[in-house]
């Protein structure tokens, strides 16, 4: 019993670890060629194949990394 709950608390901590790295994403919209027209189009609406949906900007299903 405890080693599945040791197992859970590593598979939390490495998934909060991973999603951390994505904040930095967040800011780097503004300033990328590709995506700083796109991501400022429209806030958390639609604009052609791309949304923004918290501050992160996705075409289609795909997260756009800058």
């Amino acid at each position: 019993m405890a080693d599945a709950l040791s197992r859970r608390y590593v598979l939390l901590f490495t998934l909060i670890a991973r999603l951390l790295r994505f904040e930095n994403i967040k800011e780097l919209y503004n300033e990328d060629n590709d995506f700083d027209n796109v991501y400022n189009a429209y806030d958390n609406s639609a604009f052609s194949k791309f949304y923004r949906l918290d501050k992160y900007l996705f075409k289609e299903n795909c997260l756009c990394v800058a």
